[in-house]
């Protein structure tokens, strides 16, 4: 699904794509692209961030919140601030116009093979299941509300089975290298406030000078 209000912009994507041999959707703002995923879900949104009926950033989330589809920002808006928000708040990856065809095509690749990799997977952390199909996390029976920096920095840890994983590499996988490693500690932080921890075992250890790890052993669900 191309989401884009600019009309030669939108029509350039959506061809592109298809001689690439995607199924493409255009929509030209918000709205439209809500009405076209009721009818038929859609496995990548590429999403412009100023839309003429509600913010992109917004939608992101929502969409992450549905947890169905691969979210892509392309739009004008380079700012390391905004970037940083969209990836945190929902989206899969940032481009910022005026887009290399051919880059783009390799993250829409790049997108849809992560999610083909995890598609089903649920895991148990102690008390706390991570559905990463669906990006949900449920603890105690109901679901806890995270967002897509915490939860991606919680499949980080869930993917290194309780081995330590550095801070830098803590940063890349939640800000693709845009953050900084004080926002690694303050997830760790959120994460610890909204999980519970498994008996005097903490869900999330420090590992001194270095990075963090579960703290409980990580099985299939």
């Amino acid at each position: 699904m191309v989401v884009e209000d600019e009309p030669l912009t939108r029509a350039t994507l959506v061809s592109f794509l298809a001689q690439r041999g995607h199924q493409v959707r255009p929509a030209s703002c918000v709205e439209a692209c809500r009405a076209a995923l009721r009818q038929e879900r859609a496995d990548i949104v590429l999403l412009d961030l100023g839309l003429p009926d509600e913010d992109g950033l917004s939608y992101a989330r929502e969409l992450r919140e549905n947890g169905e589809c691969g979210v892509i920002v392309v739009s004008e808006r380079g700012e390391v601030t905004t970037r940083i928000t969209a990836l945190n708040d929902g989206a899969d990856d940032y481009l910022t116009k005026p887009v290399h065809l051919d880059e783009l095509a390799a993250r829409v690749g790049s997108v849809a093979r992560r999610r083909t990799a995890v598609g089903g997977a649920r895991l148990r952390l102690g008390p706390v299941l991570l559905d990463v199909a669906r990006r949900r996390v449920e603890a105690e029976g109901a679901e806890v509300a995270l967002t897509r920096g915490e939860f991606d920095l919680l499949h980080k840890l869930a993917e290194a089975g309780g081995k330590i994983v550095s801070r830098e590499a803590l940063s890349e996988a939640v800000a693709r290298g845009e953050g900084d490693l004080r926002s690694v500690d303050a997830l760790v932080s959120r994460l610890r406030r909204k999980l519970p921890a498994p008996g005097e075992t903490a869900l999330i250890v420090t590992a001194p000078g270095f990075g963090y790890r579960l703290g409980v052993p990580v099985r299939p669900d």
